[in-house]
């Protein structure tokens, strides 16, 4: 119990090394190689350097509505934004990088889930704050080519209810996915871009192994993005799709219209002509005036559904 009250506790605090070593903070006796993770309640019960302390500003996750870096002179803060997905909210971390110390303030609690699978990487040479960064990073998006795949197979289910034309609810899912789509796509875009500008602004920081990792990051931002904006070229495709489907279906209706309006016509004209009861007509008074207007429609009707039947329109 001792145990688990003890990670329960402490485990938000760290010392950064090759391995990622949890401590108490009482523990902390010199800020150096710290991080440390807390919701924006509990930075005012913690002992934090005022330089680790974000704005207050960036506490209220109302105002998080992207990924930015803002580069200061002693000190580096960064807001990521992560879009919604299908049974998960959105999440919102803020960091500060000061001193070769890192906190991350978390209400979503998404940043200790990617600090978790950073301490279940393989070790490697990362001694610093920058190299955990680049891990949190990597950690942020490690699962995000799971989640466009589940995007590409809902996008093949659309496909798939328009192909069997059963597009009743085809508008709204599409409208929704495209709409993830979209800020994802944005999401990726910052995302790589707050990369570039963290390179940028840390490039006395970087040594040979530090610096090929965050080419890798940022080639798989790239391709996220790449295969984001894949997706939405097939979602328009799609869109295309059920627009013809539906185009044609309407095309059908016309088309139904039209041949029974011409069927009917002939016939509307006999009647127009036999209504008028002109004194001198000369089939006003036969007896055989009525049933011979009948067969003549009759014969009309016939012969214009055999025509359209042989030109095959019907």
């Amino acid at each position: 119990t001792v145990g688990l009250r003890y990670e329960e506790e402490y485990i938000m605090y760290y010392h950064i090394a090759e391995t990622l070593k949890p401590i108490r903070p009482e523990d902390v006796e010199i800020w150096e190689k710290i991080a440390v993770i807390l919701n924006p309640e509990e930075i005012k019960d913690h002992k934090l350097p005022a330089m680790l302390i974000p704005p207050e500003s960036m506490l209220c996750a109302g105002n998080i509505k992207g990924c930015r870096l803002m580069v200061e002179q002693n000190r580096i803060l960064g807001e990521i934004y992560e879009p919604a997905r299908p049974h998960q909210q959105e999440k919102r971390i803020v960091f500060t990088w000061w001193n070769n110390n890192l906190l991350f303030v978390d209400a979503d609690g998404e940043a200790a889930k990617c600090m978790e699978r950073v301490r279940n990487m393989r070790p490697h040479h990362a001694d610093g704050a920058y190299d955990l960064l680049m891990d949190f990073f990597l950690a942020l998006i490690m699962d995000d080519l799971f989640h466009i795949q589940n995007m590409e197979e809902r996008i093949s289910g659309l496909e798939q209810m328009v192909l069997d034309n059963q597009t009743d609810k085809f508008i709204r899912q599409m409208s929704r996915l495209r709409k993830e789509l979209n800020q994802h796509n944005r999401y990726y875009a910052q995302m790589n871009d707050m990369v570039a500008t963290l390179q940028e602004n840390s490039t006395d920081l970087l040594d040979e192994c530090s610096s090929g990792r965050l080419q890798y990051i940022l080639r798989r931002l790239n391709r996220l993005q790449e295969e984001t904006q894949m997706l939405r070229e097939y979602a328009s495709q799609v869109s295309s799709e059920y627009q013809a489907q539906v185009d044609l279906g309407q095309n059908r209706i016309m088309k139904l219209l039209t041949i029974v309006t011409t069927i009917f016509m002939p016939l509307s004209l006999i009647a127009g002509w036999y209504g008028m009861n002109f004194v001198n007509m000369p089939e006003l008074h036969w007896v055989y005036g009525y049933p011979a207007v009948v067969v003549l429609s009759a014969l009309i009707v016939g012969g214009c559904i055999y025509y359209f039947k042989k030109k095959r329109y019907l």
